[in-house]
C-alpha cells in the first residue's frame, strides 16, 4: 500500500524544489526597497539551506533585455545585500548575481525554449533569496536543490 505521506522538511532534496512550495508557479520579483521592510526576515523566499538555486527567467514584455539581480539573507546578520560571484563555482570577480534573458522580438505565448535563460548558483549558507528587477517586464522561477 503506497503512503500519501510528502515530506516537507528542511530536509535535503536531489531534485529541484521550488522556494514557493508549488512546482510550476512564478516568484515574484521586487524593487530592492521591499527588502528593507521592518521584518526583512520574512521577506523574499527560504531556502531551506539547500546548496544550490536554480532559476528561470522568461520575457513577457518583449521590448529590451531583462535583468533580475539575485539578493540573500543571512538570519545571522539580519540584512540582506546582492549575492555576488566571489566563491561561486563559475566565477571569482565579486560581481553582483544577475540573470539576463534577451528581448525575445516575440509575444510570450510564441517564444521557445532557446528564448529563455535558466541558470543554477551554489548558495550554501544563504537563509533567503530575493529577486529584484521589474514584474511587469520578466517572468521568473525558482527553485532550490541539495545536490
Amino acid at each position: 500500500m503506497a503512503s500519501s505521506f510528502a515530506y516537507k522538511s528542511w530536509g535535503r532534496t536531489r531534485g529541484p524544489k521550488s522556494l514557493i512550495q508549488t512546482q510550476g508557479v512564478e516568484i515574484d520579483v521586487v524593487a530592492v526597497t521591499d527588502l528593507d521592510s521592518a521584518n526583512p526576515q520574512y521577506d523574499g523566499y527560504s531556502t531551506e539551506n539547500q546548496r544550490y538555486l536554480h532559476v528561470l527567467l522568461i520575457d513577457k514584455n518583449n521590448s529590451t533585455n531583462l535583468t533580475v539581480t539575485v539578493y540573500g539573507y543571512n538570519h545571522a546578520f539580519g540584512k540582506w545585500a546582492p549575492l555576488n560571484t566571489l566563491g561561486v563555482e563559475t566565477g571569482v570577480d565579486g560581481t553582483p548575481i544577475t540573470i539576463t534573458v534577451a528581448d525575445s522580438g516575440t509575444a510570450e505565448g510564441s517564444q521557445t525554449a532557446a528564448m529563455r535563460e535558466m541558470v543554477t548558483w551554489e548558495i550554501a549558507g544563504v537563509d533567503r533569496v530575493a529577486f529584484v528587477g521589474t514584474t511587469a517586464d520578466v517572468r521568473c522561477y525558482a527553485a532550490c536543490s541539495t545536490f
